[in-house]
């Protein structure tokens, strides 16, 4: 804690009575609170009555890896950010929240800085960045698949409940009332991966810096990047729509034939769609079409850069691997806005 003010006091150049009113402030929320700013508080204790709770735990453990600086550039404007945030939304979230804040405000460049602090060689600057970069990369994978795992643990509790009322096993408010409490679970999990996704983004940006300064005068890479798409199409058969680019993720909704539809993306053979109901999520791509017609919709797909330094290669990795994380939450956000509803 202590280390905390006097980083917040520098970076802020506070007087001491405000960092003694932040500690006052700190100290009130830890006596008041105890499990605030603990994997309990966020995830809440496993008292045996989250079949997921396990999922939602695993995703909480990877939030920890982001929740660091990559050195000690950002330490200033994120350490900053969290305290304040805490001190004035009263909860995790809005700490974590002011510390990726604090990261992108104060510190896009401050990895980079922090780098040539400690490396004179140039040699050794791209060996630290690409190391880290691997890192970053390998993380943002477990966390994706974290996420995933929470997300389909979720959906799967919402059809367990469904298939118990078909059997009458359980009455409608039972069922109604036991979805109630997965959807809180869901959107409880997906807060906190956006706060995930936050300090990615962040991190990301200070990655972008030190590898464009590292890769001063050497060529790009290039690479076919598409522009964002927002295309009207129609849905050719009748089509489940998956929460993700996979037959195996869950269903989040059925769209049918001749239905209206907005392109806004592909992946893995999948298009991105989202319905005029709101229905968002993954189509085959072979059953999407142009409106009024039969015929298929080709469209370019971005791909990841080639040539290129190394380093280079492994930030275009990194940005491939945290804009598929954010598209990732963003498709399940409008999935549990819409779903766990009793009808399928």
């Amino acid at each position: 804690m202590k280390y905390m003010l006097r980083v917040v006091s520098q970076a802020l150049s506070l007087p001491a009575a405000s960092v003694f009113t932040i500690s006052l402030l700190l100290g009130g929320c830890a006596t008041t609170g105890p499990t605030a700013f603990t994997q309990t508080g966020r995830v809440g204790p496993d008292d045996g009555s989250d079949s997921c709770h396990m999922q939602a735990v695993a995703l909480d453990n990877t939030g920890d890896f982001f929740g660091q600086d990559i050195l000690t550039g950002a330490a200033a404007g994120a350490a900053g950010g969290a305290i304040l945030g805490g001190v004035i939304g009263g909860n995790w979230q809005s700490a974590l929240e002011g510390a990726a804040a604090g990261g992108v405000v104060g510190a896009a460049g401050g990895y980079w800085e922090a780098l040539q602090q400690q490396h004179e060689d140039e040699a050794q600057l791209d060996a630290t960045v690409t190391n880290n970069l691997t890192q970053e990369n390998a993380q943002i994978n477990q966390t994706q698949l974290a996420f995933n795992n929470d997300m389909d643990c979720r959906f799967g509790q919402a059809q367990t409940i469904r298939a118990q009322y078909a059997a009458g096993t359980v009455t409608l408010a039972q069922a109604q009332a036991q979805m109630a409490q997965v959807k809180a679970w869901a959107q409880r999990d997906l807060a906190l991966a956006q706060t995930i996704n936050g300090q990615i983004q962040s991190r990301g940006a200070q990655f972008d810096t030190a590898v464009t300064n590292l890769s001063s005068g050497a060529p790009a890479p290039s690479t076919e990047i598409s522009a964002p798409l927002n295309e009207a199409a129609a849905i050719r058969e009748d089509t489940p729509v998956y929460l993700r680019p996979d037959a195996s993720a869950p269903v989040v909704g059925q769209l049918t034939r001749k239905e209206p539809v907005t392109l806004t993306g592909t992946s893995n053979g999948y298009a991105l769609v989202q319905a005029d109901d709101g229905t968002r999520g993954f189509a085959p791509i072979d059953d999407v079409g142009k409106p009024g017609h039969h015929h298929h919709i080709y469209v370019q797909t971005a791909s990841i850069p080639q040539g290129g330094t190394p380093v280079q290669q492994l930030d275009g990795s990194n940005a491939a691997s945290r804009d598929a994380f954010a598209q990732s939450v963003s498709v399940s956000q409008s999935a549990v806005a819409n779903g766990f509803q009793m009808a399928s």
